[in-house]
């Protein structure tokens, strides 16, 4: 278990102890981020399986990235005596993170009332795919799903092409933001004394749907969908892609005062004197003959260059990385944004670091993503289970 003293500061929710029921994506990243700050969090997987994302390739990578500084315990929640465990462990437990098909948490025993039998306490988290009023309740919530009934997806892609799923998955990370967000909210307001304990719920739906934000407002203000614009922004221009010699640019010319420098750095001065591009609506009204004016000055100039260049002149540009190339970038590598995590017997775990950082606190990457079940033992001795019952627990199936 990691300390405070370990890390060299003061970890935001030190003392907190944390139970997560999930798994893949949503869940696990919620209860990552409850971890980096200092949570102790034990992590309940399926005897013999385990999280389902322990087996989607990349094995281990893709789990490693959403399961670092938990303690894997397996129990069998089917049976009773599982079932009891979890309820052993929830006693003592700050918060409870579930994100199981609807239904399933009843069958478990493990329902916000019974929980709160034994923790009135507690602040229950359960995150949903739609939620439990939900005309579309029992549907099973996967991100394209997600993605594609809140709207998000209709607005990726090109304007004349078929919609696109975002390369991340989007509607679980949002709602797991929202559970970690709701959870801390819950502990300030227990902690302030306003109430004893809660029951959150967050749907994944509800929460993809809220970050439609301005997009939803184009809709409000003209009742018509927002529009795909593809690789340029829809209301300032130029703002988008643009091919260089060995790549793509991101060019974010903004503002008047950008546009000007953008076109100092390409020495084309005469653009910023055109009257079609004037001002930044002008530049928007006639963007088909502003980008045919760019795209072949831009395509002179290789991708390294051209952004020096519009740097130099303080525009905002930069390339195109890929899941492998970003590693490489200057700021990434100053950072230390790419962590290993030492493992012993087996290859070292390659994480992402936590991303906040504080003044007076910190947060920790402790303890690497551990093999299922690895803290069984660890956590069932510190719950009083004595080694023999421990045994008979794992002759039965129960643990693993």
């Amino acid at each position: 278990m990691r300390t405070e003293e370990s890390t060299g500061g003061r970890l935001p929710l030190s003392g907190v102890t944390v139970v997560d029921l999930t798994q893949v994506v949503a869940g696990p990243f919620a209860t990552m981020t409850l971890a980096d700050l200092g949570a102790d969090v034990v992590k309940i997987e399926a005897v013999g399986r385990g999280d389902r994302s322990r087996s989607i390739q990349p094995v281990p990578e893709y789990f490693d990235t959403i399961n670092r500084n938990k303690r894997s315990v397996t129990l069998n929640l089917k049976d009773e005596r599982g079932q009891q465990v979890a309820l052993d462990l929830l006693a003592d437990a700050d918060v409870f993170v579930e994100s199981t098909k609807p239904g399933r948490i009843d069958r478990y025993g493990l329902d916000y009332e019974t929980v709160r039998e034994v923790n009135p306490d507690i602040v229950y988290c359960t995150i949903t795919g739609f939620g439990t009023d939900s005309p579309y309740q029992d549907l099973p919530a996967w991100d394209m799903l997600i993605q594609g009934m809140s709207g998000i997806m209709s607005m990726t892609g090109e304007p004349d092409r078929t919609p696109l799923w975002s390369g991340l998955p989007s509607g679980d990370l949002i709602a797991g933001s929202y559970a970690v967000q709701s959870v801390l909210a819950a502990l300030y307001a227990r902690e302030r004394g306003d109430i004893e304990g809660e029951w959150v719920e967050v749907p994944m739906f509800d929460a993809a749907v809220s970050w439609l934000t301005s997009r939803a407002g184009y809709t409000f203000g003209t009742d018509e969908p927002f529009p795909r614009h593809g690789t340029h922004h829809p209301s300032i221009a130029p703002f988008g892609l643009f091919d260089a010699v060995d790549g793509t640019v991101v060019v974010a010319a903004g503002t008047g005062s950008l546009w000007e420098a953008l076109c100092a750095a390409v020495d084309r001065p005469d653009l910023a004197e055109d009257d079609r591009f004037a001002t930044m609506d002008d530049r928007v009204e006639n963007r088909t003959e502003l980008l045919a004016a760019l795209e072949p000055v831009f395509a002179d100039y290789e991708v390294a260059e051209l952004v020096a260049r519009l740097r130099e002149h303080d525009v905002p540009a930069g390339p195109i990385h890929d899941t492998a190339s970003v590693w490489e970038d200057e700021h990434v590598r100053e950072r230390n944004l790419r962590r290993t995590m030492e493992r012993e017997g087996r290859p070292d775990a390659e994480v992402i670091d936590h991303p906040v950082h504080f003044t007076n606190l910190v947060t920790d990457l402790g303890t690497p993503p551990e093999e299922l079940g690895e803290s069984t033992d660890d956590v069932l001795s510190d719950l009083g289970y004595d080694p023999e019952t421990v045994d008979d627990l794992r002759r039965d199936g129960v643990v693993d």
